[in-house]
């Protein structure tokens, strides 16, 4: 699979200027980085066009926000993979189908969300999930190894380029590319899963700090 991270700096921005929090910006950028994907890849599935997907991206950060001085997450009530999922089918029925819905009948929903998961789309979700944290482990390991050794892997590993056309591209030996996929996918596992430890525990940006 190829991970296309979703770094779209027009929705960071009009991000940060719904929640009116450009002082907590660097925790704001972080809490982007880790679920924009994800919120990005589930409005679509639903049959969004991608301009809507990326307002339904805004919407859900900005549900998020406006929840911050009482948001706490039970991780008793379910993953906040579902909780978020669910959060974002919420508002892609709510864009398509229904319009306006009382805030009732959202929080009967989201209830019904946190404690059977995401109606059928559950595998989805995870398989979501997963690639959105191998994004951004990639994105976190980039800085950590040598350019030609990260675009070698990327090109083998990741796009699935056959072996000998990567060896001749950047000019390595069949062995020193086999070394490169070994150290970088061990390094790429370990950054994986801290990346799944710090989504599945969510720090929500305080606004009060």
């Amino acid at each position: 699979m190829t991970y296309k991270h979703f770094n779209n700096e027009t929705t960071r921005s009009s991000v940060l200027r719904a929640v009116a929090d450009t002082e907590n910006e660097a925790s704001w950028n972080r809490f982007f980085d880790l679920y924009a994907g994800f919120i990005y890849s589930i409005a679509r599935s639903k049959g969004l066009k991608p301009e809507d997907a990326d307002d339904i991206v805004q919407i859900v950060f900005t549900d998020l926000a406006r929840t911050m001085p009482t948001f706490r997450y039970d991780r008793a009530k379910g993953k906040f993979r579902s909780y978020l999922a669910g959060l974002v089918s919420w508002r892609v029925m709510d864009r398509l189908r229904f319009g306006k819905r009382d805030a009732e009948l959202k929080a009967d929903f989201m209830e019904e969300v946190r404690s059977a998961g995401v109606d059928g789309d559950d595998a989805f979700a995870e398989r979501e999930w997963q690639a959105t944290a191998m994004e951004e482990a990639l994105r976190r390991m980039k800085p950590e190894v040598r350019p030609e050794h990260y675009a070698a892997f990327i090109a083998s590993a990741v796009e699935g380029q056959d072996t000998e056309t990567v060896r001749r591209l950047y000019g390595l030996s069949r062995d020193s590319l086999y070394q490169i996929r070994k150290r970088l996918t061990t390094k790429l596992k370990e950054i994986a899963t801290v990346v799944l430890a710090e989504m599945d525990a969510p720090g929500v940006p305080d606004p009060r700090s």
